[in-house]
């Protein structure tokens, strides 16, 4: 029956993916903008923004998406890959993250918007079946059928080509990390389901092959038709791991989730674990080899890959089965771009919160300081000095606008425990992004030079618009627990101490209620940040 009523609200909402997808109350004031307050501002500025771009570059029914869209024309032309379109589901969850939080605040703006945004989040979701495809994939240790997210938009949905090189394990931690999020935000279990089994896919790809020593190679591949191994497609994983093993935990917690592994002789065996036990293991796992092999220590910050010494892939055959082989990798190499380093600084801020190891909390604290050192500029325009973030020299040239907003969003999640240089580099992207709407806003779009504005250039992508639109509203998010000291306090923690010898409503460090039953990590209680044992 819900399923019913569900299809039914979806009908009658319809009319959001038409030419009236912005909502009343925004149109015809620049972009909404709000008098109560900065993080308002920013909110309403980021509803706009995800509506102009659902109009512009989203088909309405099957909700297919343009890889660009021509200011100048009206026109979207092409279609966007997985990637892209995981953007638009980042965005609204981003909407409606800051939405719950500026609920009391702006009542009227969640109430006009809350339902919507959570009724095109389901659309979305259901419309990404049109990436989706079933292959048998021979991994390190099992041979398993797997139905994944392929790079490429099938004609219909479940068909897509997902096999060798046409998936991408990055693309499925991309998306497993929203559809969390989403599920937080809406406690929709298929949201919950789905996330599950892509870290699972995942973790498959971990290379569980042992060395002379006995310790596992470690890394997970570009994607099961590759041998190269880069940060994309290893730290993303790291913070929706830690997510998942906090939402999995429970005193009760069975051991039903099966880990495959690797023996001595080099034998396939698996056993059966908690799940919460296995996501934050591996999340450990693959921030200490990503870190191992991919930080650059001279500048601070990750290389892009390492490559393999071979593309081929290679296979063994243990027994009756065959699996994927070990391949040995070149150094690190490649551009450091912003979202490589911004996936380890959300991941140690993760670990940090989940763990309270010092190690990550003095990994964060450096890693933060050599993202903004390393990958700002500054311009000075009529006295104010704007630190700009890396910027392609076309929006159709790459994905700079999109990597960027991953490590602003990394900046947020690092607020809580680091205090130099987090709220300037917040700052810097609150700057540019008002500026750009101030000065250089077209057809309801900004442009990817948000101080310099669009110059010749007229096409644009949602996907880079989308990118805007999360940043605008976790601003929002960010500006709103500022004014909230004592939701997220700036201090260490006060006191170390057992659950059991504490009452009262916890929180998380992002002022979100803490799930239960507690494990030790860092929580704020009574406005005090203390430590769990």
């Amino acid at each position: 029956m819900k399923r019913i009523l569900f299809a039914f609200i979806l009908i009658l909402t319809s009319t959001f993916l038409s030419a009236h997808v912005i909502a009343p109350s925004l149109q015809g004031r620049a972009g909404g903008e709000s008098s109560s307050g900065e993080p308002s501002l920013l909110l309403h500025r980021a509803i706009a923004l995800t509506d102009a771009t659902m109009q512009k570059s989203f088909v309405a029914n099957s909700l297919h998406m343009y890889d660009t869209y021509d200011t100048a024309t009206g026109q979207g032309a092409g279609t966007a890959d997985v990637w892209p379109y995981t953007a638009a589901i980042e965005a609204h969850c981003s909407v409606l993250e800051a939405l719950e939080q500026l609920r009391d605040e702006e009542p009227d703006l969640y109430a006009q918007h809350h339902e919507r945004f959570v009724i095109r989040l389901r659309q979305l979701y259901d419309n990404l079946a049109y990436y989706a495809g079933t292959y048998l994939l021979n991994s390190y240790a099992r041979v398993a059928r797997w139905t994944i997210y392929g790079v490429h938009r099938a004609g219909t949905k479940g068909t897509a080509a997902v096999k060798g090189i046409e998936n991408v394990y990055d693309d499925q931690m991309w998306i497993c990390r929203e559809l969390i999020r989403a599920y937080r935000l809406t406690g929709y279990d298929g949201y919950l389901k789905e996330a599950t089994m892509l870290a699972n896919y995942c973790i498959d790809g971990w290379d569980c092959c042992l060395d002379g020593a006995g310790n596992e190679y470690g890394g997970i591949s570009w994607g099961p038709g590759y041998n190269s191994k880069h940060s994309c497609s290893n730290a993303p994983l790291i913070q929706p791991l830690v997510w998942l093993a906090d939402i999995y935990r429970a005193d009760d917690e069975p051991e039903d989730l099966r880990y495959y592994y690797i023996q001595p002789d080099g034998t396939r065996a698996s056993v059966m674990r908690r799940h919460s036990d296995v996501y934050l293991e591996m999340a450990r796992k693959i921030y200490a080899w990503q870190k191992e092999k991919l930080l650059n220590r001279t500048t601070g910050v990750y290389w892009d890959m390492c490559g393999a010494v071979q593309g081929e892939i290679k296979y063994v055959k243990v027994g009756r089965d065959t699996y994927r082989d070990h391949i040995d990798l070149n150094g690190p190499s490649g551009t450091a771009y912003t979202y490589n380093s911004g996936t380890m600084l959300a991941g140690a801020a993760e670990l940090y919160r989940a763990t309270a190891e010092a190690a990550y909390l003095d990994d964060l604290n450096a890693l933060a300081r050599s993202c903004f050192s390393r990958f700002t500029s500054s311009k000075r325009i009529d006295g104010i000095v704007y630190r700009l973030w890396p910027t392609d020299d076309v929006a159709t040239s790459g994905f700079n606008t999109w990597f960027d907003n991953v490590l602003m969003r990394a900046y947020v999640d690092a607020a809580p425990y680091n205090t130099s240089p987090t709220p300037t580099a917040l700052n810097s992207f609150r700057l540019n992004l008002n500026y750009g709407w101030e000065h250089h806003l077209r057809d309801g779009l900004l442009p990817i030079h948000l101080i310099d504005g669009w110059g010749d250039a007229t096409v644009t992508k949602g996907f880079h618009q989308m990118a805007f639109a999360s940043e605008l509203a976790m601003l929002a998010v960010w500006q709103q627990r500022q004014a909230q000291p004592d939701a997220v306090p700036q201090l260490p923690a006060d006191a170390s101490v057992s659950p059991s010898a504490t009452e009262g409503q916890f929180f998380d460090l992002q002022g979100r209620v803490a799930t239960r039953p507690l494990r030790r990590g860092l929580y704020v209680l009574a406005g005090h940040k203390i430590q769990l044992q």
